[in-house]
């Protein structure tokens, strides 16, 4: 095996190496290393070595290795104290791969029906609380909103009647715990705050569950049906580990959507050519409907919604970089990545590689349109969602609680970006900066309705589903 290791970044500061750099600007660390080293290379943070993969090819590497050559467990600490050493990722992959039959069921297509009213319900609840006209913040108005849909969809009406906004502010402390760059967790403020955080939230999780066992719902929701699923092997699910996945999927769902939705609201408006494409398919889909009593097939049925959502994900993944540890000395390409040392890749930088895709900086949702000729989709270069086993479990809910959140907004009003958008400084979540407003005004829609989505189906060719 080779003995070179991955180039490393010039500017490395005596034994801090590069972590001030990165503290005040991650990715344009990562821009920089791409800029002069290429697709591999290294950067230092306090002695530990940061190994860098750019690039579909590296992507499917990495993906393919985790759980094998590289280690999802060892590569996130602060993972260990917000949620327990035996949960999800962190647990050997057997208990793993139990804890994640539980929840995948749970976001197919037959769940998932059920999701879309109450995500058009929120989203109509923002619209009531907003007026006619106004400015809003885009992070500090559709944040809640996420949490808001996250705890109606995943606890259920009441709990989020009674507890969503006690729920939202323990979750943001919560969410403090997420930290990357430092070596070990430290006893900081905000780290203090997400484990008093913790234990409130299992407390009010675990009093709703006991309250669900002594009062079950007739119709069983995604709340009762977690309490009420057994292992694979008949075993019922412990309380502990119930409250944990409850916490992971708002938690993922929160950090990502709430960036996701926002950055995808900016580039809409900062690209109003597409904005009237968006417009006119909301206009055929939902007629003049304010998006109340939107349907699943309506939802599903909006595909450049949902090009342009990818679009966004592809400019702006929330994710900038996903991290593992070596378990094993690798060698990639003639360089040796020693065990116990850190790789990453970085979303931020390989979904703008030239070598992938064409004017990457551009907002060009077309790129993903799979009947345009010149369509840019190649297996593992979006990778803002992860990828292989531990791929977000919650992607194509989140993609639909985008589409719904944006669709509604979009019916309901005319809007205006009034700040420059651009990224949120530091190491922290990819959100967009604040102050990040937009001017709102009523907007007028006309009388017509809807598509009849099953008679478009019927023309475009598709099979009937009885």
């Amino acid at each position: 095996m080779t003995t070179a290791t991955l180039p490393m970044l010039d500017g490395a500061a005596p034994l801090v190496g590069h972590l001030l750099e990165f503290f005040r600007d991650p990715v344009a660390v990562l821009k920089r290393g791409y800029k002069t080293k290429g697709r591999l290379f290294s950067f230092s943070i306090m002695g530990r070595r940061m190994n860098v993969m750019l690039g579909p090819e590296h992507n499917k590497f990495f993906f393919e290795e985790t759980d094998k050559l590289l280690s999802i467990r060892e590569s996130m600490p602060f993972f260990l104290k917000m949620f327990s050493p035996d949960f999800y990722s962190f647990a050997e992959m057997e208990e793993y791969l139990k804890q994640r039959a539980i929840i995948m069921p749970r976001f197919k297509a037959a769940s998932m029906k059920q999701y879309v009213g109450i995500m058009a319900e929120e989203s109509i609840g923002l619209v009531e609380r907003l007026g006619d006209e106004g400015e809003f913040d885009l992070i500090q108005t559709l944040g809640p909103v996420v949490m808001d849909i996250a705890a109606h969809s995943f606890m259920g009406r009441e709990f989020h009647e009674k507890l969503g906004h006690e729920f939202f502010e323990l979750f943001r402390d919560f969410s403090g715990g997420m930290e990357f760059v430092l070596p070990l967790w430290w006893p900081t403020p905000k780290m203090l705050r997400s484990q008093r955080a913790k234990k409130k939230l299992h407390a009010i999780l675990q009093s709703w569950i006991v309250k669900r066992r002594a009062e079950p719902l007739a119709e069983p929701d995604f709340f009762q049906g977690m309490i009420e699923t057994k292992y694979p092997d008949g075993t019922p699910v412990p309380d502990e580990i119930i409250r944990h996945l409850i916490l992971l999927l708002v938690w993922a769902g929160h950090e990502t959507t709430t960036g996701q939705v926002s950055w995808a609201m900016a580039d809409l408006l900062e690209n109003p050519a597409f904005l009237g494409v968006i417009r006119a398919e909301l206009a055929t889909l939902l007629g003049g409907s304010d998006g109340a009593d939107m349907s699943w097939e309506q939802a599903v049925a909006m595909q450049k919604m949902d090009l342009s959502l990818r679009e966004t994900e592809r400019l702006h993944p929330v994710a900038f970089i996903i991290s593992r540890k070596a378990n094993v000395d690798i060698e990639r390409e003639g360089y040796r990545i020693r065990k116990g040392e850190f790789v990453l890749l970085a979303p931020s930088v390989s979904q703008r590689m030239t070598e992938t895709f064409v004017e990457p900086d551009r907002f060009n949702p077309e790129r993903f349109n799979a009947e345009n000729p010149d369509a840019q989709i190649e297996s593992n270069s979006l990778i803002g969602f992860g990828g292989g086993m531990h791929r977000c479990a919650g992607v194509n809910f989140a993609r639909m609680e985008m589409k719904v959140l944006v669709a509604v907004l979009l019916q309901n009003y005319d809007m205006e970006l009034l700040d420059e958008v651009k990224p949120i400084a530091g190491a922290s979540t990819y959100w967009p900066a604040q102050p990040c407003r937009v001017r709102y005004t009523k907007r007028a829609r006309g009388q017509e309705a809807g598509a009849d989505i099953a008679a478009l189906a019927k023309a475009a060719g598709c099979p009937a589903h009885v």
